[in-house]
């Protein structure tokens, strides 16, 4: 054991390091993509798997209460509520995605509320949000509008700006689920709360 090469001992810790840390997400990813999975212990998703998952950048964010905090997308798991600008339906959304984080309870800092708007900026928003502490907003100023709808397009939703779906990503940036406009934000939760169990990053 004296002469085992040191060389290859530290290729080892190199390899349990990066499993730490990465397989934490590959499990909650396991678990939404294996019905079998879910099924043999009686649980099941309320909301539509995305495969493959689709990659969104580290975009920046917008606290329109707070300019000083310097979010991004990635690092925690997220909401994502989709419009052209936040009228009444929106507001309705913002309030169910408010419902749903504080229903997480004590995993409530590793979530995160965000809205993309194509057609509105985030300085509009200080007086609508302010009973809503905490929203955040995609910086428009700095994304290409059109490539980044295209993420959120689907065979089932062809302009992502009318469908009203809430979408779930994880801290690395994958979009895992999508939910219609007519789910029961409980469903939303339970989901969640199953994804943030099932990983430890974020």
């Amino acid at each position: 054991m004296d002469g085992e090469n040191p060389n290859k001992k530290n290729k080892i810790i190199i390899i349990v390091i990066v499993l730490v840390f990465i397989a934490p997400s590959i499990l909650s990813w396991y678990v939404f993509n294996h019905s079998n999975f879910l099924e043999s212990r009686g649980t099941s998703n309320y909301g539509q798997i995305i495969i493959p998952p689709v990659q969104l950048e580290d975009l920046s964010l917008i606290d329109p209460l707070n300019t000083e905090r310097n979010d991004t997308l990635h690092g925690k798991w997220s909401m994502i509520y989709v419009a052209e600008s936040c009228e009444e339906i929106c507001m309705e959304n913002v309030y169910r995605m408010r419902q749903i984080h504080m229903g997480i309870g004590k995993h409530s800092l590793r979530v995160q509320k965000v809205l993309f708007l194509t057609n509105q900026h985030s300085s509009e928003l200080s007086e609508l949000f302010i009973n809503y502490a905490g929203q955040q907003i995609i910086s428009s100023d700095s994304v290409d509008l059109d490539a980044l709808l295209d993420k959120f397009r689907s065979e089932k939703v062809i302009y992502p700006t009318k469908a009203g779906h809430i979408y779930i990503s994880d801290p690395l940036g994958n979009l895992m689920m999508s939910y219609p406009s007519d789910i029961n934000p409980k469903g939303i939760l339970k989901d969640l709360k199953k994804l943030l169990r099932a990983s430890r990053i974020g």
